[in-house]
């Protein structure tokens, strides 16, 4: 930058400051003096904020590349059917993109093989999404964002009946009632290992939370325990939430983490878009900057 250019600069930064604030400094040096003081702190943080993106991005590529610690942790015997367990259709694109893809697609660090990691994946969703009276489309949409993500479709169960689970925001579902549902899948499926949300549902969202206590209630219950292991989705603030693949850097080391590459990130994009109905402006933004397009840390869910 010439001398002319940072006098210019200098000079507009200035003015703003004084239109801006109800002191004004007197006399033109100290003026300039506070300007250019103003433009090399923007500079530093600028800086600062540059390199912490060059880590990030490091640390998220270092992420992709290594052993994933979640799929060993899960298929540390052999491998596993596995159920996850969603409240409505596109929570498995919003929330469970990068794991569902890291088990049933390749990666992008290993494109050549195309060996599932689990037996089967399947999805079951709790409710039809028809909180607004599009039951039957959300259906649909749910069952193509599956195809893109990779799943067929005698793998993508939604929940019909007995009991109805209403996709309600004000709606906590029944502990009981989620948990003898969960219970006629996992014996209908084999299923050994189940993925769900944690006790504060990622969104604050009460289905979400309902899922979790009727699993937590179903890993409780002496009579009808089963011999599953189930795995938390963790929720993290909401600063956290929407940094995308900066919040890598604040990963522990020793985190259980599915991540998903740039190809699997396009396809969970892609999968969203497939729900049509859902696919407002907010949701674009969503799965530009939400961390849970990026990857998925877990928290085994522990009974004593």
């Amino acid at each position: 930058m010439t001398k002319s250019m940072h006098v210019v600069v200098c000079s507009i930064v200035y003015k703003i400051c004084v239109l801006n604030s109800r002191r004004t400094l007197r006399g033109s040096p100290t003026n300039l003096r506070f300007a250019t003081q103003i433009v090399i702190m923007c500079w530093y943080l600028l800086l600062i904020f540059g390199i912490w993106i060059f880590v990030s991005f490091l640390t998220y590529r270092y992420l992709i590349q290594k052993k994933n610690l979640f799929q060993k942790e899960v298929f540390f015997k052999k491998p596993s059917n596995v159920l996850f367990v969603i409240a409505h259709p596109d929570d498995e694109c919003m929330f469970f993109g990068p794991s569902i893809t890291a088990m049933v697609q390749p990666s992008l660090s290993n494109s050549s093989s195309r060996r599932k990691q689990a037996k089967d994946v399947y999805i079951l969703c709790l409710s039809d999404g028809n909180a607004n009276g599009l039951g039957e489309a959300r259906r649909e949409e749910l069952k193509k964002s599956c195809k893109i993500l990779g799943l067929a479709d005698s793998n993508v169960l939604i929940h019909n009946g007995p009991v109805f689970f209403e996709d309600s925001q004000n709606s906590v579902w029944d502990s009981k009632a989620v948990a003898d549902t969960l219970h006629l899948y996992i014996k209908k499926l084999n299923i050994d290992s189940i993925i769900t949300f944690d006790k504060d549902g990622i969104s604050g969202h009460l289905n979400h939370k309902s899922i979790y206590h009727g699993v937590l209630q179903l890993m409780k219950n002496s009579k009808r325990r089963v011999a599953v292991r189930v795995f938390i989705l963790e929720t993290v603030s909401v600063l956290r939430k929407y940094l995308g693949f900066i919040d890598s850097v604040f990963i522990k080391p020793n985190a259980l983490i599915c991540t998903s590459d740039w190809i699997n990130r396009t396809n969970i994009q892609n999968a969203m878009a497939a729900h049509k109905s859902q696919y407002v402006w907010f949701r674009r933004l969503y799965i530009t900057f939400s961390r849970y397009l990026f990857f998925n840390t877990f928290i085994p869910l522990e009974i004593y």
